[in-house]
């Protein structure tokens, strides 16, 4: 309880469920129609019970009055409430693990405290839910795999499959895992096996029950689609290349303490050095704790613990160096680790004296304490964003302006969710003249290619986007580009390598420059400067 109203607090307090990321604000859009009419709704494979989910809670929260109607809102409150529960999880598995009360409350703030774990409790992103239960079937897995049963080994597959149904990635980094601790347990070759398959059973069979019920629905798939819905494999966000371990410093450096440096690798080259010391500083916790337990190695449930917390921790990081490294939802189900190290490295030292105690209390605290002081620097940025709105629409008519973006400028997804849901044109749109009221929200995104269409050459990729910007100035509409005009060619380059496209920055940075010019036009402190682009 303490946990759930420290983090709506939190939430009041700062005013801004998009802090770092605006996708919730997209989750919280395809999620209308389960709060709206859920017998129509079309169900997400990826997401397969994330949005019937919060479509029930988001109504729920509409009948009591709380941010009704407002559901980019009420998702962050929610989200606190997972989290909360996550914390209560933290602390049973702990006190179960350790025996001790006070090692067990202080290995729960430590994990509330990290960066991406704080984060992601008071945003409106999708990832907590998911996160939360298959939390709690690697806590049971930590307990109860040194000595699985049918009935243990079911339970934990079932948790663990409720929990990849409303995040489909989740099953990668843990799955891997728990078949580990099974097949290393203390039993016969035999008794391995058939525990491995009563798991698999379980997960495949809770899966199957899931598509059944949901059968004959609006978007409902097989099993086989629920297994793998190959969510971004074809996509610029898959591949492998040497940015990605930039971005990988990222990912593992703001989890523990949010330092900067996320997105893209230029802007984790810049702040390397913190991230490295967040970096340095987890594995000091992970070599002092495997020091002071090294003698109790061979036994068999902290040996089951390791397997399930690092076994993530390294499949997960596998998984994730092929897709996004740097991203919060990435992170956070691989490195709950680093929690249940620190709690046992408070169970063994904190008894030594009162003042390792104190300092133990002390340190335990300090990543709620800084991570709050990093969130704090976005305060009030939703009220902002919505100012900004007001201001965009009075210098730039939507009837007769498009918008070009780099694409993840965050009023860009302001300007999606509050003029019209429409996505940017990406060589396909034929756009009547100007002005026209529908669609209010007109815009060409300079990475679309990079994301959706990682087959393009790069001088393709570029031709398409100049056959869009001409089509607007060709039909009436002033065009004007955020300061994604202003970046030099390096940059561009740093960005599109996120998307393993750095290959095309020639080739779209000499379409920008050579074909236009631009001249400022506005600026806005939340949006930024706007350029009017015109032909050369």
């Amino acid at each position: 309880m303490f946990s759930l109203l420290f983090l709506c607090s939190l939430i009041g307090w700062l005013q801004n469920v998009h802090v770092i990321t605006n996708n919730g604000m997209y989750k919280s859009i395809e999620a209308e129609p389960w709060i709206a009419d859920p017998a129509t709704a079309r169900l997400d494979p990826s997401n397969y019970l994330y949005f019937p989910l919060y479509g029930v809670l988001a109504r729920a929260l509409d009948a009591l009055g709380i941010l009704e109607g407002v559901p980019w809102k009420q998702f962050a409150y929610l989200n606190a409430l997972w989290a909360s529960l996550a914390t209560t999880i933290v602390y049973a598995f702990m006190h179960r693990l350790t025996g001790s009360a006070r090692a067990a409350a202080l290995a729960a703030i430590f994990h509330l405290g990290c960066g991406y774990v704080l984060l992601l409790a008071v945003i409106n992103e999708d990832i907590m839910p998911g996160y939360t239960l298959v939390l709690g079937a690697m806590a049971m897995a930590g307990l109860w795999f040194d000595r699985p049963t049918m009935a243990r080994i079911a339970t934990v597959g079932v948790l663990f499959t409720l929990g990849w149904l409303i995040e489909w990635r989740l099953i990668f980094p843990t799955l891997p895992a728990l078949v580990l601790a099974l097949g290393l347990s203390a039993q016969s070759w035999q008794r391995r096996i058939q525990s491995i398959a009563i798991l698999l059973v379980a997960i495949v069979a809770s899966a199957g029950i899931v598509e059944l019920l949901w059968e004959g629905h609006n978007g409902a798939v097989g099993l086989h689609d629920l297994l793998w819905t190959g969510k971004g494999v074809a996509t610029g966000w898959a591949g492998l290349s040497w940015d990605k371990a930039w971005m990988m410093l990222s990912g593992i450096g703001n989890y523990f303490l949010i330092v900067g440096g996320w997105v893209d690798p230029l802007s984790a080259k810049a702040t390397a050095l913190p991230l490295l010391l967040s970096v340095l500083l987890q594995a000091a916790i992970l070599i002092a704790c495997t020091a002071l337990l090294c003698r109790r190695g061979d036994e068999p449930r902290l040996r089951t613990v390791a397997i399930v917390f690092l076994g993530t921790l390294a499949a997960g990081q596998v998984f994730n160096l092929y897709s996004q490294p740097q991203d919060p939802q990435m992170q956070i189900n691989v490195m709950p680790w680093l929690a249940v190290a620190w709690g046992l490295l408070v169970a063994r030292v904190m008894p030594r004296s009162m003042g390792a105690a104190t300092i133990l209390l002390v340190l335990s605290v300090l990543p709620l304490a800084w991570n709050v002081g990093a969130l704090a620097r976005f305060r009030n940025g939703d009220t902002r964003a919505l100012q900004a709105m007001h201001a965009l629409e009075r210098q730039f008519p939507p009837e007769s302006t498009v918008f070009v973006y780099w694409g993840f400028e965050p009023i860009a997804t302001w300007q999606y969710a509050l003029w019209s849901r429409t996505w940017d044109w990406d060589g396909k749109v034929a756009i009547a003249p100007a002005p026209t009221p529908d669609p209010r929200f007109k815009w060409i995104a300079l990475d679309a290619g990079a994301i959706r269409h990682p087959d393009w050459t790069p001088q393709h990729n570029a031709e398409l986007l100049a056959r869009d910007i001409d089509q607007a100035l060709d039909r009436g509409y002033r065009v004007v580009i955020s300061n994604v005009w202003t970046w030099p060619r390096a940059d561009l380059e740093g960005q599109l390598a996120a998307l393993s496209a750095a290959n095309r920055a020639d080739a779209i940075y000499a379409m920008l420059h050579d074909k236009y010019e631009a001249r400022p036009v506005f600026s806005d402190p939340m949006a930024g400067t706007y350029y009017e682009l015109r032909r050369r």
